[in-house]
């Protein structure tokens, strides 16, 4: 297919052109048909005669009488000369009915000098048009033609004189017929030519945009394999190159991909050693209190403390072979904070803080559990090492957006300013500040797609963690 405009320049104007010749031979073809012709010679011929009638009658005063004879006709002869100086081909003069008489015929331009009188042939149609003007006292135009000649008269009363009047006569050719038809037939098959191109040229276009939108579509479409053919000669280099590119584009989107997976799994790993790194410190300090109390407990206080080491190991035991391979699962956040409320009140509690879970009826969201609930204990465990005793840590849960946000509010004096640049950037397996070392904490929720945040209000510091939230 040749290009839009290539194409637009050699054949658009060129039908345009076509179709304005054929319309303008079809207009001169018209001009000069016989009809026309004919019909065109008749309207001079009537105005001339009124020339010439209004010429002769220029001659006499409007008050004198009409005159029965012709008394000046030289007079009358210079008259209708004047008025027919400019109408070619037409001879006239004048014809009195009473006598019998055709006079002053002349020739003008165009004529032959020669030719003065009426031919015999014309006699009848010259009395006839002088008769009906005179009888009927007004301009009177009459034809007699075939095929290729036709003869036209004109007459018109002279008002001077009795019975006399005006008479001018002119021999129109006509353009042979079958030469008319061959003409028009030309001119219409041209111009038929031209709508053929113009149509076509539009039926291009069309195709052409439709082309050029496919391409376009497909080209945007990325998960599309491009098609390198096309009826658009100027756009297949393209197409090559962009078949060329999209498979490069593929080829580093896999091997993106593949790394991707790589520094997933590999975060993930790392990810996981810090949890066992951060259980490996809680287990040692439950140890060194076993130790230090051991001398002093009795049976029931050491069985109480092992077994809660042993579930502590067990829950790093679930969390480490879980590592990679659990979904997220939908979790009741009144259930899940009143699971940590219960369980860091009986376990380990010896400032005796009282801690409070408040949430939402039917309030859910998801997240793999285990690794939720390894960063909520490890913080809950971060905040009664700091907090006061005998204080409240309240755990409430409530609906933000797609969100549900746990504000883990305590009575401690919060994190100072000179340590609040190490806010989740720091890990630290025994930190001795309030809010040092969590970064473990924030990197484990962002792993589940959510992330916390630390405000202080009053007397209050509040962790805020947000968990995406489950869709009813």
């Amino acid at each position: 297919m040749q290009s839009l405009s290539s194409h637009t320049k050699h054949n658009r104007w060129l039908a345009i052109a076509m179709i304005a010749v054929a319309v303008g031979g079809l207009l001169v073809a018209f001009w000069f048909s016989a009809g026309e012709t004919l019909q065109r010679n008749q309207a001079l011929m009537g105005k001339a005669c009124k020339n010439a009638q209004l010429a002769v009658d220029s001659l006499y005063p409007e008050s004198e009488s009409p005159q029965q004879q012709v008394t000046n006709p030289d007079l009358m002869h210079q008259a209708l000369d004047e008025a027919l100086t400019n109408v070619d081909g037409v001879k006239g003069g004048f014809w009195h009915t009473a006598q019998g008489f055709i006079g002053f015929s002349l020739p003008t331009n165009g004529g032959d000098v020669t030719d003065v009188g009426i031919r015999n042939d014309d006699i009848p149609i010259v009395r006839s048009a002088v008769q009906r003007s005179l009888e009927q006292q007004r301009d009177i135009v009459s034809v007699q033609s075939n095929e290729q000649l036709a003869t036209v008269v004109a007459a018109c009363p002279e008002k001077n004189h009795y019975n006399l009047g005006i008479w001018l006569k002119k021999h129109v050719q006509f353009v042979p017929p079958n030469f008319t038809l061959i003409v028009n037939a030309l001119f219409v098959v041209l111009a038929v030519i031209g709508g053929v191109l113009i149509v076509r040229e539009s039926v291009f276009n069309r195709n052409w945009h439709s082309e050029r939108d496919r391409i376009v579509a497909q080209a945007e479409d990325s998960s599309q394999a491009v098609s390198v053919t096309t009826e658009i000669p100027e756009i297949q280099p393209l197409l090559m190159l962009l078949y060329q590119a999209r498979q490069q584009i593929q080829s580093k989107e896999r091997e993106l991909s593949q790394q991707m997976n790589k520094v997933i799994m590999a975060n993930q790993k790392t990810l996981i050693g810090r949890i066992a790194r951060s259980m490996t410190a809680l287990a040692m300090t439950e140890l060194e209190e076993i130790k230090r109390k051991l001398p002093k407990a009795n049976a029931d206080d050491i069985k109480e403390r092992v077994l809660q080491l042993t579930e502590l190991f067990s829950s790093f035991e679930r969390v480490t072979e879980g590592a990679g391979e659990s979904k997220p699962t939908s979790i009741d956040a009144e259930d899940f904070l009143q699971e940590l409320s219960d369980y860091h009140e009986s376990t380990g509690n010896v400032k005796d803080i009282t801690l409070t879970a408040i949430a939402e009826k039917g309030l859910k969201f998801e997240a793999e559990h285990l690794l939720l609930r390894f960063a909520l204990d490890y913080l809950i465990r971060h905040i009664i090492t700091f907090v006061p005793a005998n204080s409240e840590i309240m755990l409430q849960a409530t609906a933000e957006e797609n969100f549900v946000k746990i504000a883990i509010s305590d009575e401690s004096a919060g994190i100072e300013n000179k340590n609040k640049h190490l806010l989740f950037h720091a890990d630290e397996l025994a930190p001795t500040q309030y809010g040092i070392g969590l970064k473990v904490v924030r990197d484990t929720l962002r792993n589940q797609n959510g992330d916390i945040s630390y405000e202080k209000v009053d007397k209050t510091s509040r962790f805020n963690v947000l968990i995406p939230m489950t869709k009813a």
